[in-house]
């Protein structure tokens, strides 16, 4: 199936009313922060759930305990936790830890669905009309189950390779849906959980992530068919994003209708429809468009993270949904510029040696590990010194001081990327963790929490200047875009603000801000393109560079984290130790330097407000993610 747009649609605008999930849950690292019904942030004293005296309830953690914001919330939700026997879920996990399953999320939700779907007498009839051999259901509530490509496609290809064990997949199918049985109260001991399986693997084809406008995931929700129909691209035209807490009256039109693929329209949206109406509680769901989107055209969203190369992405999408993609961004001849930067190895500087195949596989191997390590352990001092040390290469030592350090990965690739935001959170981790603990520091102590966030602020506005570079060749990576440059401007203002300046300068004199060569005054700020905010955030974060990027080796080789023209030049690319330290010496003795700070965070700011117009439909106001 298919959604296509019945009237022509602009840039940035909503194609779908708010739409209610047919079931969502908070993650289990959300428990006790965030309400478990509408999604917001629990205030200082939550409500408990309406239901304590339920039947079969088996006090838990309270940790993994839902809470919510209001009564109206613990009302609307807490009845189907306990009547969908999720509390049951949380005792067994906190009780018997699974080994495939390290988080209750998914299963949470399944048995949410689970009770709302054999609750529905239309619904049931629809099980029974349309099961097939083996108990497996092509679709539920219209929605793909892909439980026969899950289970019973990967089991015929053990019996045709002769190999008795079961993939990775299917045995963690299989024991979530055991769990899911035992949770609603079924006879575990005959092994038969085809419904149980079924849900599930509803669950892991249609469940989204919940983020915030920030990109930080606080849940996951499924959607009903005006959502799921509407089908992957890699370079799609449209986006989504949520609303959290109560609604408004305020409903715009559906602006989208199914379709078969050949363009025939379908007679219905949901089978057994209605169910995301009688829910009344979970974030709600907007589709927006990003590119304009003719009458008739196919509307298309990214299912995973776009920054990403064609093959990682085409593993991902097999791996989880079980197609291949054949959109025009993965069918381009040649490559696409995104994808062919997105695997760049080396820079045009032709005293970057070579490295062999074997040394480029274990460098992305040791890569791979030391962010998955961090991820995994929040280690970030070791983060910090495993990424550096293979961001650049140390083994080639510089004859003369104004030779550059070898780069071992071009500042494109889809690794480095990702190395560089781990350095960012990292470094921004050590800098607080060392605050914390001395809370007057001095000397040495201070500075070197100076350098620790100037370097956290630099990687945040190489990642942000990186991915605006491929917006402009990619439209679909506004998202992405959008939340880096909300990240970057956060991140130096709270540098420019911070207590281990010296100077009285006071962060309140933003007004100050407002005026730069490019933007003469507020009005016409706020008007400003695109391209002149790109212009001016380049000129001044050139200016600030040199004081940001002197703590480390890697962003040294980095003469500008905006415009990248220098990139093409190899002999602009080289940026001497010896010359760093002349200009960082000078940044320091100048006042202006915080001055620049707040102008390049403002600048940041008001470009995330530009791009997240489009993604999100209101503004961003900065001071609102300054957490």
């Amino acid at each position: 199936m298919e959604m296509r747009a019945i009237e022509d649609i602009g840039i940035g605008q909503d194609l779908t009313p708010p739409l209610r999930p047919l079931a969502a849950v908070v993650h289990d690292a959300a428990f006790g922060t965030r309400c478990s019904a509408c999604f917001t942030v629990l205030p200082p004293q939550p409500f408990p759930p309406s239901a304590l005296n339920f039947p079969g309830y088996v006090p838990t953690d309270t940790r993994a305990t839902p809470l919510y914001c209001s009564l109206a919330c613990s009302a609307a939700d807490s009845p189907l936790h306990f009547s969908s026997f999720e509390h049951r879920l949380i005792a067994l996990f906190a009780t018997s830890p699974p080994s495939t399953w390290h988080s209750s999320t998914e299963l949470r939700l399944s048995l949410r669905l689970a009770h709302v779907f054999q609750n529905l007498p239309r619904y049931m009839s629809f099980l029974g009309e349309n099961e097939k051999p083996g108990g497996c259901l092509e679709r539920m509530a219209g929605l793909m189950t892909n439980r026969e490509k899950f289970v019973f496609d990967e089991i015929k290809k053990a019996l045709i390779a002769r190999d008795n064990k079961s993939s990775g997949k299917v045995k963690r199918i299989r024991e979530g849906a055991r769990m899911m049985a035992w949770a609603r109260g079924k006879d575990v001991s005959s092994g038969r959980f085809a419904f149980e399986e079924t849900v599930l693997c509803l669950v892991m084809t249609n469940a989204v992530e919940v983020q915030e406008m920030t990109g930080f995931c606080i849940g996951i929700a499924v959607y009903d068919a005006t959502f799921s129909w509407i089908n992957h691209s890699c370079s799609p035209n449209c986006c989504y994003w949520f609303l959290m807490g109560p609604g408004d009256d305020e409903q715009p039109p559906l602006r989208i209708a199914p379709a078969s693929k050949d363009g025939r329209n379908v007679s219905y949206l949901v089978m057994g429809g209605g169910i995301s109406d009688r829910n009344g509680y979970g974030p709600r769901l907007v589709v927006r468009s990003i590119d304009a989107v003719s009458k008739g055209e196919e509307v298309t969203i990214g299912y995973l993270d776009l920054v990403q190369p064609k093959e990682m992405r085409q593993a991902e999408l097999w791996f989880k949904y079980r197609f291949s993609c054949s959109c025009k961004r993965c069918g381009a001849v040649p490559t696409s510029y995104v994808d062919h930067a997105l695997q760049a190895l080396r820079t045009d500087n032709p005293k970057n040696p070579e490295h062999s195949p074997d040394e480029i596989e274990k460098l992305v191997q040791n890569l791979v590990a030391a962010i998955s390590g961090y991820l995994v352990t929040g280690d970030a001092k070791s983060c910090c010194r495993d990424l550096e040390f293979l961001l650049y290469d140390e083994s080639v030592e510089p004859k003369e001081a104004e030779l550059p350090r070898r780069v071992k990965l071009h500042p494109f690739n889809h690794l480095s990327i990702n190395a560089c935001l781990s350095l960012a959170s990292a470094y921004r981790v050590r800098a607080s963790d060392l605050l914390a603990l001395n809370l007057e520091l001095e000397g040495n102590h201070k500075l070197e929490a100076l350098n620790m966030h100037k370097t956290s602020c630099a990687y945040y506005l190489l990642v942000a200047g990186i991915v605006n570079h491929f917006y402009a060749f990619e439209p679909s990576t506004v998202v992405g875009a959008a939340n880096l440059w909300i990240d970057a401007g956060a991140s130096l203002l709270n540098l420019a603000g911070n207590f281990l300046w010296d100077d009285d300068l006071q962060v309140d004199s933003l007004f100050l801000l407002l005026e730069c060569d490019g933007c003469r005054d507020v009005h016409k700020f706020e008007r400003c393109q695109k391209r002149q905010l790109d212009k001016c955030t380049a000129k001044i974060a050139s200016n600030v560079w040199c004081f940001l990027a002197t703590e480390s080796n890697f962003l040294k080789f980095i003469e500008n984290p905006i415009d990248f023209r220098w990139l093409k030049s190899p002999a602009a690319s080289e940026v001497s130790d010896a010359d760093s330290g002349l200009q960082v010496e000078k940044c320091i003795h100048h006042h202006e330097i915080k001055m620049d700070l707040l102008l390049l965070s403002t600048h940041c700011s008001r470009y995330a407000a530009i791009l997240s117009s489009i993604c999100h439909g209101l503004p961003t106001n900065f001071r609102r993610y300054q957490h």
